[in-house]
C-alpha cells in the first residue's frame, strides 16, 4: 500500500473566526492526495465543531480532540499521528496558495531534500509583504548560520520528510512552550539534513491576528518561558554562536525590564553578566532601545525607567498625531 505523500498538521485553539479560511484553502489544493490532521487543542469555542464538519465533507480531513496542552505538544501529537511521507504545519489563523502542497512536494521529490523551504507573505490587514527565504548556502554550517540570523523560524513554509526526524529521534520538546518551531527545525539542521528551496511565496502568515507584544511578554511566566528557550538553545548550539545567545538574553532582559517581571535584585542576579557586552554587540536598530538597555545595565535602573517612559510617551504622541 502506497503511503500518503503529504500530511498537513493544523494545531487549533479557539480559532473559529479564521479556521474555515485555512481549511478552505487546503481543500482547494491542486494536489489531491494528502491528509489534513485537524488537532483541536481543547478549544472552548466552535473550532471543534468546525473540524468535525470538514471531516464529514472531505475524507482527507481528520479531526482530533484533546485537552489543552499548547502548540508544541499539539504539533508533537500531529506528527505522531501523521502517515504521510512528508509533513508540514499550517496555523489556524493563516492560509495557503492553491499549489502550496504540489509545488513543495514536487521540489522535495526532484531534489531528494529532507526539508524544502518556500517564500511567504506577511499579511496585516490590507498590507502584504513578500518575504524571500532563499538560503545563502546549503552546507550544514552555512544553513545553521543563515537560519539563526535571517531565515523564518516557523514550520509552516517547510515541507519535511517524515523519516528525517523519526529516524533521528527529533520531535517537539516536552516542556518547551516558547519558540517550539525554532528548536525543532534547528535540531534538524544540526543533524545535517539536506535542504531545497522554492522561489515562490506559497504561505500567508496573518500577523494581524497576533497578540500585541506587550501582552505576550508582560508576565513573569512569559519571561521564564523565554529563558527556558534560551537555555535549550545554548545546549544545542556548538561553539562560535555566543552572539546568538547574548542577543536572545538581551531581548529577555529588555522584556523583563519593561514588564517589571522581576524585582531589581532578581533582575541583576539574572542579567548583570550582560554588562560585559559592548555597545557594538547590541543588535537593536533603534538607538533609543540600545540606550535604554545600556543604561539599565551600566548606569542606573531608575534612569532607564525614565528613558523608557519618554520613549513610550513619544511613540504615543506620534501615533495620536500621525507623525512618522
Amino acid at each position: 500500500m502506497n503511503s500518503i505523500p503529504v500530511s498537513v498538521i493544523v494545531a487549533i485553539y479557539n480559532a473559529e473566526k479564521t479556521l474555515p479560511r485555512l481549511l478552505d484553502s487546503l481543500r482547494a489544493q491542486t494536489m489531491q492526495d494528502f491528509e489534513v490532521l485537524m488537532i483541536d487543542d481543547g478549544s472552548t469555542d466552535n473550532s471543534g465543531a468546525i473540524c468535525d464538519r470538514y471531516a464529514e465533507e472531505d475524507k482527507r480531513f481528520e479531526p482530533f480532540h484533546k485537552p489543552n496542552e499548547g502548540v508544541g505538544a499539539t504539533r508533537r501529537f500531529g506528527i505522531e499521528h501523521a502517515t504521510g511521507e512528508y509533513t508540514i504545519h499550517a496555523d489556524a489563523d493563516d492560509w495557503v496558495e492553491p499549489d502550496y502542497l504540489e509545488t513543495l512536494y514536487e521540489k522535495a521529490v526532484s531534489s531528494e531534500a529532507d526539508m524544502t523551504i518556500c517564500d511567504f507573505y506577511f499579511e496585516e490587514g490590507w498590507r502584504s509583504v513578500y518575504m524571500k527565504e532563499e538560503p545563502k548556502a546549503y552546507d550544514k554550517e552555512g544553513l545553521i548560520k543563515d537560519y539563526l540570523l535571517r531565515l523564518q523560524k516557523g514550520s509552516c513554509n517547510k515541507l519535511i520528510r517524515r523519516s528525517a526526524y523519526t529516524q533521528r529521534g527529533i520531535t517537539y520538546m516536552d516542556g518547551l512552550t516558547f519558540s517550539e518551531d525554532y528548536i525543532f527545525n534547528l535540531q534538524l539542521l544540526l543533524s545535517g539534513i539536506s535542504v531545497a528551496y522554492v522561489p515562490k511565496a506559497l504561505y500567508h502568515y496573518d500577523i494581524s491576528t497576533f497578540p500585541v507584544s506587550a501582552s505576550r511578554g508582560s508576565s513573569r511566566e512569559m519571561v521564564q518561558k523565554r529563558e527556558k528557550f534560551v537555555s535549550v538553545l545554548k545546549e544545542l548550539l556548538p561553539e562560535g554562536f555566543d552572539v546568538i545567545i547574548d542577543n536572545r538574553r538581551l531581548d529577555i532582559s529588555l522584556i523583563a525590564f519593561q514588564s517589571h517581571a522581576y524585582s531589581r535584585k532578581e533582575f541583576y542576579e539574572k542579567f548583570s553578566d550582560l554588562k560585559g557586552l559592548k555597545w557594538k554587540d547590541y543588535h537593536y536598530d533603534s538607538f533609543s532601545i540600545k540606550l535604554i538597555v545600556w543604561t539599565y545595565l551600566h548606569i542606573s535602573f531608575n534612569l532607564a525607567l525614565i528613558l523608557n517612559k519618554i520613549k513610550t510617551a513619544t511613540r504615543h504622541f506620534k501615533k495620536s498625531h500621525h507623525i512618522g
